[in-house]
This record gives structure tokens, C-alpha cells and sequence, in this order.
């Protein structure tokens, strides 16, 4: 899953050097991997994309790859902000547990 995210988000952003992929396994949740991006701040808006459906369309083809491998995957942009805690994780799986 990795190696696919990777090659579609080098293939759209302007500074595909910058591109970084974490791949984890999620603690509360076993057989979830979570894989975080990490981009340049100049192509942020580029992998969200008008009203997220870059990033959303990004994540149902990971989801797709997942699912046709029977593993269970997420997806989410790094942001400087904030990062990603475990109570975001259970907020953002939502349904899809």
C-alpha cells in the first residue's frame, strides 16, 4: 500500500523530493495500518484539492488496493499543526470499523 500511495502522490505534487510516507500499525485497532504523508506546505492544497476530493479520491484507491489484499488501511495528511492522536484515529475511522 505504501508504494502505491507513494507513486500517486509524487505523480501530482510540484516537489516530489519533499514526499514522505509513515507507515504504522495502528495500536487500538489490530491489522489497521496507518499510513501518514508528509508533502511540502506549497503542495498541501494540491493533495486536498477542491473541497478534499483529491485526498479523498487518493484514499478510496489505497482503500480499494486494501480491500482487494484483505487488510485494512488509512490515510491521513500530516498537518504541522496538529498531529495525529490516537484519539483522532478512533474519530476519524468513524463507520468504517
Amino acid at each position: 500500500m505504501k508504494e502505491l500511495l507513494e507513486h500517486i502522490i509524487k505523480s501530482i505534487v510540484n516537489y516530489p523530493d519533499d514526499v514522505s510516507i509513515e507507515e504504522r500499525e495502528s495500536v487500538d485497532f489490530p491489522g489497521l495500518t496507518i499510513l501518514t504523508i508528509d508533502v511540502n506546505e506549497n503542495d498541501k492544497g494540491v493533495i486536498i484539492g477542491r473541497k478534499g476530493r483529491t485526498i479523498n479520491s487518493i484514499r478510496d484507491i489505497v482503500t480499494i488496493s486494501a480491500i482487494r489484499n484483505s487488510k485494512r488501511v488509512r490515510v491521513i495528511l500530516k498537518d504541522d499543526r496538529e498531529t495525529p492522536t490516537v484519539e483522532t484515529e478512533v474519530d476519524m475511522l468513524g463507520d468504517d470499523i
